[in-house]
């Protein structure tokens, strides 16, 4: 086997191996902790986290929230979520990682339809 070829496959073990929790969420995708509702995994001193909890408020949107620093429930699901920098929102088991406005606005709103075709049912 050549070097450039030994060289190439030990690359790709090594980003197999650090990115495993990445990959087992694509194999098996996460629990959803959220049962049917909006949970917000963050920490109390990054500015896009208080964007996201800024655009949830606006929306008036009720969202549970853990602190992954403090909490250790919330560090554990936030883990199991394949979490690797705050914020991560859990809207009706879909994640989102990061704060991307048109992203979370979209899944927003298809967690409202849903809610709201839930009410509807319901009378």
């Amino acid at each position: 086997m050549s070097r450039r070829l030994k060289f190439l496959l030990a690359g790709t073990v090594i980003l197999i191996t650090m990115e495993w929790r990445t990959l087992l969420y694509y194999i098996l995708p996460p629990p959803d902790f959220s049962q049917g509702k909006v949970v917000l995994y963050a920490t109390d001193w990054c500015p896009y986290c208080e964007k996201t909890r800024t655009l949830l408020e606006q929306r008036h949107i009720p969202y549970k929230e853990y602190n992954i620093e403090s909490s250790e429930e919330g560090r554990h699901q936030y883990k199991q979520l394949a979490g690797k920098g705050v914020p991560v929102l859990l809207v009706d088991g879909e994640v989102v990682r990061g704060y991307h406005e048109k992203r979370i606005a979209a899944v927003l709103d298809q967690w409202q339809a849903r809610q709201h075709n839930k009410t509807v049912k319901e009378k």
